[in-house]
């Protein structure tokens, strides 16, 4: 008993530290898949969509016990009594108390525009790519033109990509699986942290793979003499072919190109309820795949890697759907990429126990 009144006095925050931590993590990392979810979907259909960051947990514990024991002897009771000449009381209590407090911060102003309104960095792309990222997904996802070769475009702006664009990011990827790409930095790079450029390697290429690098350089109108190119944001410069020039999206564009790829009814694209999807390409013209595959239905997915519920039907992302994980997983990564100057404090958690 002594020792049951001694464990109500012990620290009880380092027995919760692991258990805590991790489901707060997989809590917060599914509210924010809903969230973004939820904001592609809304965005297919015209409506607002709205950010909401969790700035603060704030989780107290307090945990109280005390044991009871008394008893009462009657030694004056006859011998064989039907009654006992002994009676002992024994009580036990214990309280748990458990106190989370969340507080939130909506995405709005300069945080907003640093976010989702900035362009990804060129550059981070690269750093991307040579960190073993597809080239094509992120190309695909977060450029909107390389050397004056266009992306698709999504929503009220519909159109399909350039077939050139088409042939470049297959011809890419191609080269990347190969092995023959890769990405470094001048040794005079700029406090900036300017001066990517981008090479080929030759020495080793199999034929197929050079004949690919020749096609790149083309479509580009870079130099077939050089090996090395800078990466810049914007357009190539008058007369030179030494460069690759790349618009990137804004989180918010890629947000907006994904949800083109959202599955709606017809009948919500008839009544102009929602933004109509990308029109086949014409004469069997090669297009690149969707970006993202989001699914539909009046019924809850029994095994889905994220739903979300709006305006009475669901919408998910299939778990057993790779490339779309990837995707939705990797947006994360680039609305992060677009940040710009000072940014907002990360997330942290306070657990208070006594």
């Amino acid at each position: 008993m002594a020792m049951l009144g001694l464990t109500g006095c012990m620290s009880y925050g380092a027995v919760t530290l692991d258990r805590d931590r991790l489901d707060f993590t997989q809590a917060m990392a599914n509210s924010w898949k809903q969230q973004m979810l939820l904001n592609i979907v809304k965005m297919r259909y015209g409506d607002t969509p709205i950010f909401v960051d969790v700035g603060q947990i704030v989780s107290s514990y307090q945990v109280s016990s005390s044991v009871q024991a008394g008893g009462t002897i009657y030694p004056g009771l006859p011998a064989g009594s039907t009654g006992s000449n002994r009676i002992f009381n024994l009580g036990v209590q214990g309280q748990y108390t458990d106190r989370p407090t969340i507080t939130y911060t909506p995405l709005t102003g300069s945080q907003f525009v640093r976010t989702l309104m900035t362009p990804i960095p060129p550059i981070r792309l690269f750093e991307l790519i040579e960190a073993g990222w597809r080239a094509d997904q992120l190309l695909m996802a977060g450029v909107q033109t390389i050397n004056g070769h266009s992306n698709s475009r999504g929503g009220a702006q519909l159109r399909l990509e350039d077939p050139e664009f088409v042939t470049l990011i297959n011809a890419l990827r191609r080269i990347q699986a190969a092995g023959a790409m890769g990405s470094r930095y001048h040794a005079d790079r700029d406090q900036n942290g300017e001066g990517l450029v981008v090479y080929f390697a030759m020495k080793n290429a199999t034929a197929e793979v050079r004949q690919d690098i020749g096609e790149v350089k083309r479509l580009l109108g870079l130099n077939p003499a050089r090996t090395e190119f800078p990466v810049m944001y914007g357009e190539v410069p008058p007369g030179r072919d030494d460069v690759i020039a790349l618009h990137t999206r804004s989180g918010f564009q890629i947000l907006y190109e994904l949800a083109t790829f959202v599955q709606v009814p017809e009948a919500h694209e008839r009544e102009m309820r929602a933004y109509p999807h990308l029109p086949p390409a014409p004469g069997g013209q090669e297009t690149l795949p969707p970006l993202i595959r989001i699914l539909s239905g009046e019924e809850k997915p029994a095994d889905a890697f994220a739903t979300v519920l709006y305006d009475g039907r669901w919408y998910w992302i299939e778990n057993r759907d790779l490339p779309s994980k990837g995707q939705f997983s990797f947006l994360l990564i680039m609305l992060t990429l677009a940040e710009s100057g000072p940014g907002a404090p990360s997330p942290f958690v306070t657990i208070q126990a006594n």
